[in-house]
């Protein structure tokens, strides 16, 4: 992608909230059992703000995260706090599907784009926010927008290299039409082109729209079925985006305010039977620019990293494009996906100032809660589900790879740093901790998000329907004018189900 800047900064709008309500909270703690619920005045938790473009930021317009090098110091003070708090904005302890969207948006500020902004500037708010996605905007409140993400990233960095299939091409959904051509030689000559033309280079599912007062039982409704993100409006204007990572740790750190979910956090995720045998994955020696175009093609958002005895090695996702977007970096999609995650660990350990070795997998006797503490920790949107190596050793990386004796806050690297929940538990985090294994499945959000669904009677949610929604559609679910209420999505799930 080229280096080119445009002037100009997004459109920041804030709804009126006096405070925030944020906390703090320890890789320890997150590993053992949900925090204790703290209220925190806005002076201080200014400091805990996630830092902007930091890597493996995945920030929303709705919650911050604390940097990970921050965790580590926030160990003692938290050391401290009693595990019997359970206040919580000068609530009581109620239930989660009751809670109001209002709960989360009025607590943070909606950063938009214009539409007519170059692709390179809608990155660069995209890293300078320490977000995942951000609106793209028509007009100035434009209720219809579309996102811009770093699937469309990647969509752009694969047209670049002239990568997309010719087919997907001429389903791009642009108007005028007749300035398609024209867009892609600009785009592959390494010239600016507009971000609404890159937001529809890929199908999307419909920007769902709920109100304030809408409660999270009808988020995990939608959410759970696969959707990425809603939009949050009051009297007709957006005011934040719901993301499922942000709702999962929203109901992590605030689990002890809903009794009805600690029989699931403590169940294991082979018990409840959440997570696919489907899994995904590329090997090790094949290249970087292999592992985009397979996340592109079948529209998913990382790749499981194996090597050639389905031992997991590591993980990749769209997000990771941002360390080759520039062309200083280009030589890296034609090194191999084991090359590149060095380069991932590097790149935390350059940034944040320690060595880093973050777990994304888990094993099958792993607890619901442990699992939702680790996609928070690692800021992920899947775990690998792994048949953990007796042996005690550590999947090698590559000969560049930081070392995992000295691990960064937001890591785990063994299990004498994470004090364990029961002694029965020990066995299989102990052995997770210290290897890969093979790989035998994935669990996602969307996974959890379409159980807690299914627990409020919601047996129609099934995580894979807005994936099958976004490969069976045309171009024209990308169109800013698609009408996206909830009752239009209840209706596309019924038809769905009735294939």
């Amino acid at each position: 992608m080229p280096n080119s800047k445009f002037p100009g900064s997004p459109t920041i709008r804030t709804p009126g909230s006096p405070t925030i309500q944020s906390r703090q909270t320890s890789i320890v703690e997150m590993l053992s059992t949900p925090p204790p619920i703290e209220h925190l005045e806005l002076g201080s938790i200014d400091s805990s703000i996630s830092t902007p473009g930091s890597p493996g930021s995945h920030g929303s317009n709705l919650y911050h995260l604390q940097p990970q090098s921050s965790i580590q110091s926030s160990l003692s003070r938290n050391a401290s706090m009693s595990s019997s708090n359970s206040t919580f904005m000068g609530g009581t302890c109620g239930e989660w599907q009751h809670v109001t969207l209002s709960e989360l948006v009025e607590q943070n500020k909606l950063i938009t784009i214009s539409s007519k902004v170059s692709v390179e500037q809608a990155f660069d708010t995209l890293v300078d926010n320490g977000l995942t996605s951000v609106p793209v905007e028509e007009f100035p409140k434009d209720i219809n927008c579309l996102t811009f993400d770093y699937t469309d990233l990647n969509s752009y960095l694969l047209l670049v290299l002239n990568k997309l299939k010719p087919d997907s091409l001429l389903q791009i959904n642009y108007e005028p039409r007749d300035e398609i051509p024209e867009l892609i030689k600009r785009a592959q000559r390494g010239d600016q082109v507009p971000v609404s033309f890159v937001i529809r280079l890929t199908n999307k599912n419909p920007f769902i729209k709920l109100n304030e007062q809408d409660t999270l039982s009808t988020v995990v409704e939608i959410l759970g079925t696969g959707v990425h993100r809603v939009a949050i409006t009051k009297e007709n204007q957006i005011t934040g985006i719901l993301s499922q990572r942000r709702l999962v740790k929203y109901l992590w750190e605030n689990a002890r305010r809903f009794p009805s979910m600690e029989p699931l956090l403590s169940s294991s995720i082979q018990s409840l039977n959440i997570g696919s045998s489907n899994v995904i994955s590329i090997y090790g020696d094949q290249l970087l620019i292999e592992g985009l175009v397979k996340m592109h093609d079948l529209m998913i958002s990382s790749l499981a990293v194996v090597d050639r005895n389905n031992n997991l090695l590591g993980n990749i996702s769209v997000t990771d494009v941002r360390l080759v977007s520039k062309s200083s970096k280009s030589d890296l999609l034609y090194k191999s996906c084991l090359h590149f995650i060095s380069v991932i660990l590097n790149s935390r350990g350059l940034e944040n100032g320690k060595d880093s070795f973050p777990i994304f997998h888990v094993t099958s006797s792993s607890s619901l809660g442990r699992t939702m503490a680790k996609l928070v920790a690692t800021q992920s949107h899947r775990l690998w589900i792994v048949k953990p190596d007796h042996q005690g050793s550590i999947s090698s990386i590559s000969p560049t790879q930081p070392s995992p004796s000295e691990p960064k806050s937001g890591s785990i690297s063994g299990p004498s740093s994470v004090p364990l929940i029961s002694q029965s538990s020990q066995g299989a985090d102990a052995g997770e901790a210290r290897t890969s294994g093979k790989l035998v499945g994935v669990l996602s959000l969307t996974d959890i998000l379409s159980l807690l669904a299914k627990t409020l009677g919601k047996e129609h949610v099934e995580p894979s329907i807005a994936r099958k929604q976004r490969r069976r559609s045309s171009s024209s679910t990308s169109s800013r004018t698609t009408t996206s209420s909830l009752e239009m999505f209840r209706k596309s799930i019924s038809d769905h189900n009735d294939r």
